[in-house]
């Protein structure tokens, strides 16, 4: 299979030419397979999760564009590492937290691991299992974040985490309910 990339609508490019100044000759770039693989995979969660905290279309594909370019820059040591999706995630999440939107606020009040995991499984929707396949770390860390999550959210002194959560009950399209009695959700972005 020859070597391929994947393009800014998120299909698959064999070569991406750079077109040099007048005069010289074309560069083409060809990435690996398995980075190709691993994009297609994992970008549509990566644009979603995007979308969610920066809530324009435009400014979340271009930070999921240039956090899978800084994986693309170091992709061998990526692979090299235990846990290539938890590298390409920190790639994502200091893209989007460069872009310095109201969502910032959140990461303010809780962990970003937490509020992460929280945004991945109660807003975007995703299992336990693939929010941890996503955050690159295991299905009992991600469960025991989400606990941790929800007594943050039942403590009495935890007014502007909640006031949170109301936003994003009225901004995100997904159902936030409650399970066991734990309220569910996380806002899409709200200042403090």
């Amino acid at each position: 299979m020859p070597p391929a990339s994947l393009t800014a609508d998120g299909s698959v490019s064999h070569t991406t030419p750079v077109h040099p100044p007048l005069g010289e000759q074309a560069i083409t770039v060809a990435l690996p397979a398995d980075f190709t693989a691993f994009c297609q995979l994992h970008h549509e969660v990566y644009q979603r999760f995007a979308q969610h905290l920066l809530a324009d279309h435009d400014t979340a594909s271009d930070a999921v564009q240039r956090a899978l370019g800084d994986l693309a820059a170091s992709w061998i040591q990526a692979l090299a590492g235990d846990h290539t999706t938890a590298i390409a995630w920190e790639a994502l999440t200091h893209r989007i937290r460069r872009a310095r939107t109201p969502a910032s606020a959140l990461y303010a009040l809780i962990p970003a691991a937490e509020a992460d995991a929280a945004v991945l499984h109660r807003i975007i929707g995703l299992s336990i299992t693939t929010t941890a396949d996503t955050l690159g770390t295991e299905a009992t860390t991600i469960t025991s974040l989400l606990t941790t999550f929800d007594r943050r959210l039942a403590a009495e002194k935890a007014t502007a985490l909640r006031a949170c959560r109301r936003a994003a009950t009225h901004r995100c399209p997904v159902h936030i309910g409650r399970r066991s009695g734990a309220p569910r959700g996380l806002p899409q972005a709200t200042t403090a």
